[in-house]
């Protein structure tokens, strides 16, 4: 099982989800992937990030989140030097009318109404708006 490096991005009190909808589900989720074979769990960050959503940012702090059994992940505090984004990587070759990819700014007020998961997820955003 490979670990998941996320990038938690909060601009303006706007956080950064990839909106999924996927067998009839909807939901969102942090940029993130698996960690490939060499790389290091921030270098794997930036990656996803840049392929999910078009964004290059500075890779920051390593946030206190417990490791889920499952899907473990790692989040990280992420800077962009840009707003505008696009799907790129793999994701824009398996989107679909039944696989949707979607990166969205969603207003950090309005986050509770998302369905964001993991629940480790929140909990990154949470620690990341709290810190101001």
């Amino acid at each position: 099982m490979r670990i998941r490096s996320t990038a938690v991005v909060v601009v303006d009190e706007r956080v950064l989800v990839i909106k999924r909808v996927k067998d009839g589900r909807s939901y969102c989720v942090l940029p993130g992937g698996g960690v490939e074979e060499g790389e290091d769990l921030r270098e794997a960050c930036r990656r996803e990030l840049l392929e999910e959503t078009g964004l290059d940012g500075t890779v920051g702090d390593l946030l206190d989140v417990p490791l889920a059994r499952d899907v473990p992940a790692v989040y990280f505090v992420v800077q962009v030097t840009s707003t505008e984004l696009s799907l790129g990587g793999p994701e824009s070759h398996r989107a679909s009318m039944d696989n949707e990819y979607d990166p969205a700014w969603v207003a950090a007020s309005s986050l509770d109404g998302e369905r964001l998961v993991p629940d480790e997820a929140r909990r990154a955003v949470h620690l990341v708006l709290s810190a101001g």
